[in-house]
């Protein structure tokens, strides 16, 4: 998830679930869609998309059906954990070190409020941006502060 177009497919990809639970093709179908037809995921990089997030926790598989003789798997999104704040003391002045947890937790979050309506695409992706950009939880919480929580 370390170059742009990776992220923006992964994005995008969690975008498309926040709708419900999605197949393969809806899937692609969505981002097209979302995109305003800029983006065409091809099938290598979906399924790359959906094993890294499915590792990452935030999707899993919903169900599973066969149509026209062939398997159809179902994803959704996996609720995120509430984030609380840090059980130890943080000496004032001082911030903790992101996780790729962290960033992920973002970008599932600001994908989210892309699909409310709350971000436009540019606004998506500069924050997208930011967020796996992001070295230090403080600026990971920049780029949702100013939205409501989920």
């Amino acid at each position: 998830m370390t170059t742009h177009g990776l992220q923006e497919a992964t994005l995008l990809v969690l975008t498309a679930l926040s709708r419900g639970s999605q197949h393969g093709y809806g899937i692609i179908t969505d981002v097209r869609q979302i995109s305003g037809g800029r983006v065409t995921l091809r099938a290598g990089t979906l399924y790359t998309a959906l094993d890294r997030l499915r590792a990452a926790g935030l999707i899993g598989v919903d169900r599973e059906e066969v149509a026209d003789g062939r398997l159809r798997r179902y994803y959704r999104l996996i609720p995120p954990p509430a984030i609380s704040a840090p059980r130890h003391h943080v000496a004032s002045g001082t911030d903790l070190r992101a996780g790729d947890a962290d960033r992920e937790a973002a970008a599932a979050a600001l994908g989210e409020h892309f699909a409310r309506g709350r971000l436009t695409f540019d606004e998506l992706l500069a924050r997208l941006d930011a967020a796996f950009a992001a070295t230090m939880r403080s600026e990971v919480a920049e780029t949702t502060r100013d939205l409501p929580y989920l």
